[in-house]
């Protein structure tokens, strides 16, 4: 489940066990400074009641980010309750204010915000004859769909896992097939434009962001229907998810 989803199931905490909610900018510009932030505000809680609960948690949430520190992007984004019910850990794309508090409900204002700011998008990475479909909210993506180009029957089909395509077994049937599929990219993309507009109405997309070679990516722009926001002329096809990201966020 994407923290998208999550908002609305957080929003439905009964109140009955206090939560810690945390937010932490951890942008590169702002070095570590999330971390004396985190001591900070760890202290001024402590001052209070309940200081066996509020350190077990906060012991809790430093052990988890400590073991995923290499995963850190923008912002740390954390909700834990006293009685175990709530353990959300994300890190996300985008930039949060520093905020720590201790109440009976998570603290869900700056994602609420954000969730308004970052409308629900569709990333389309075109390559020569396969595409990737990205299902973004909040900076994270809830669901991948990858298609691939049958050029028997010139439709795009949908595969899970690795593609079941065997490799060319010379250069010259590599160009053979890269030249068929040039030949008839229009006709192809037309078809792919289809699925991503059905994507789009079923997804309820704000917005659709293409990636791609320049004329891959004007290929699919043309036959679109629905225009998308932004168009990238970069091939992203060896890039991870967050290198897909940090590139339209």
């Amino acid at each position: 489940m994407g923290l998208g989803e999550d908002i609305e199931r957080l929003k439905k905490v009964d109140g009955t066990s206090k939560v810690l909610s945390i937010y932490l900018n951890t942008a590169p510009e702002k070095r570590n400074q999330w971390e004396t932030v985190l001591r900070n505000e760890k202290k001024k809680l402590l001052q209070g009641d309940e200081k066996a609960d509020i350190e077990r948690l906060f012991t809790h949430v430093e052990k988890a980010i400590a073991n995923k520190r290499t995963d850190l992007l923008r912002s740390i984004v954390a909700f834990v309750s006293v009685d175990g019910s709530l353990d959300e850990l994300r890190f996300l794309q985008l930039d949060v204010t520093n905020e720590v508090s201790y109440q009976p409900k998570p603290n869900l204002n700056q994602l609420e915000v954000l969730d308004q700011q970052f409308p629900r998008t569709g990333i389309v990475l075109t390559h020569l004859d396969s595409a990737t479909v990205l299902d973004v909210r909040l900076g994270e993506v809830e669901a991948t769909h990858d298609y691939e180009l049958d050029l028997d029957t010139g439709e795009w089909r949908r595969y899970q896992g690795g593609s079941g395509r065997s490799s060319a077994s010379s250069n010259t049937q590599s160009d053979e097939y890269q030249n068929r599929v040039a030949e008839q990219a229009d006709r192809f993309y037309r078809n792919l434009a289809q699925e991503v507009e059905k994507m789009n109405r079923s997804l309820g997309w704000e917005q659709i962001i293409l990636l791609g070679e320049r004329s891959q990516a004007n290929f699919l722009e043309n036959a679109l229907t629905t225009k998308p926001r932004q168009v990238i002329h970069k091939n992203l096809s060896h890039s991870s998810q967050q290198q897909i990201l940090k590139q339209v966020f």
